[in-house]
């Protein structure tokens, strides 16, 4: 599932380590002052060793010569990835749902905490504004889930600004990674390399992972079943890729999201008259909250009832704008978020019995 192999990982004390000595310091008497403070100094020797690092990247190989003090990120969800570990990007992209700080209420703890408090400016859907981002005076430049697919051209432009770390060149399998499909834990520890926070990134896969399994060990009745993330766009039907994040998170509860051949690419639309090759499926999650009226348009296909989702109760409406949001991200902060919303409305679905109500989530209560 999400677990990562640790060979690509540095063996450095990450930041909260170093702070969690600082504050020992702080708060101890003289005596422990003097010894907590002399510990102290290690941890910040084994935290510099971290650098210089190599990044193996879907660009090519990336330097980072020493940490990271002034980090922009370029895509919707790289920030908080960063917050997660500690770190506090000065520069993020605007939330494309219009948020404060560029990014959603299941990501504000983590935010804080971090003591982040970034600039906000638009990223562009065709190109980079390089003269924008230099304005920040970044020393790293993250780009592990952008807004559009970086040409060779903007990389070598962006690198004259700072090193640009893309999404990782393999995944922990040893494959090749597809673009907006790499793993959470592939994309976290080449984030937590960059920024010398590897344990943190070790710690956080581990709890993600703890929280997929029992999951998956409170329901092996879903084990075999069948899933897919979709909605309604241009007047067509679509199915997200296997590897997509959202489809991640259905294989990561258990769910076999590889059913649908034709799904390579990052979406498969699918004309009306093609409906009935979602047929077989056992649920399917209606990705509808910024496009409401596709569910109607969805339900009034020729083909939708013949999907046997009706006698299976199998369809889930994701109408809620904020789990929207959540699912999209698949940050650290974003799967808790999505675990608590999605079991319900999972287990209502895959019950066996048509007659159970699939309660939609609503982030109102």
């Amino acid at each position: 599932m999400l677990t990562t192999t640790t060979k690509r990982r540095a063996g450095a004390i990450g930041m909260a380590a170093a702070a969690a000595l600082a504050l020992t310091a702080c708060a101890s008497g003289t005596s422990e002052e003097a010894e907590a403070s002399t510990s102290a100094a290690p941890a910040a020797e084994e935290t510099s060793s971290a650098f210089p690092v190599t990044l193996d990247t879907a660009m090519g190989e990336v330097v980072v010569e020493s940490e990271p003090q002034r980090v922009v990120t370029l895509g919707s969800h790289e920030h908080e990835y960063l917050y997660a570990l500690g770190v506090a990007p000065v520069a993020v992209p605007v939330s494309w749902q219009g948020y404060d700080n560029g990014t959603g209420p299941w990501a504000e703890e983590d935010r804080i905490a971090a003591g982040a408090e970034p600039e906000l400016f638009e990223p562009g859907t065709t190109t980079y504004d390089a003269e924008l981002i230099a304005s920040f005076e970044p020393d790293l430049i993250v780009a592990t889930y952008p807004n559009h697919t970086m040409t060779q051209e903007e990389y070598d432009l962006l690198s004259g600004i700072a090193p640009v770390v893309t999404r990782p060149a393999t995944g922990s399998d040893g494959v090749e990674t597809v673009e907006w499909g790499v793993t959470l834990a592939d994309e976290l520890t080449l984030l937590a390399e960059a920024t010398g926070t590897t344990d943190e990134a070790e710690t956080i896969i581990e709890d993600i992972d703890a929280a997929y399994a029992e999951v998956r060990e409170a329901h092996p009745e879903w084990e075999g079943k069948t899933s897919q993330v979709g909605g309604f766009y241009e007047g067509q039907a679509f199915v997200y890729a296997a590897s997509d994040t959202r489809n991640q998170f259905l294989a990561n509860v258990g769910l076999d999201v590889a059913s649908i051949e034709g799904t390579d690419a990052a979406w498969m639309q699918i004309s009306a008259e093609k409906l009935d090759v979602l047929t077989d499926l056992d649920s399917i999650v209606w990705q509808v909250a910024t496009t409401p009226d596709a569910r109607t348009e969805l339900q009034s296909l020729p083909l939708f009832d013949s999907l046997g989702l009706t006698d299976k109760g199998g369809s889930i409406w994701l109408s809620d704008p904020v789990l929207e949001g959540a699912f999209f991200a698949n940050s650290p902060s974003s799967i808790a978020y999505a675990l608590d919303a999605f079991v319900p409305m999972l287990e209502q679905a895959l019950d066996g019995d048509p007659a159970t109500e699939v309660v939609e989530f609503s982030s109102e209560g």
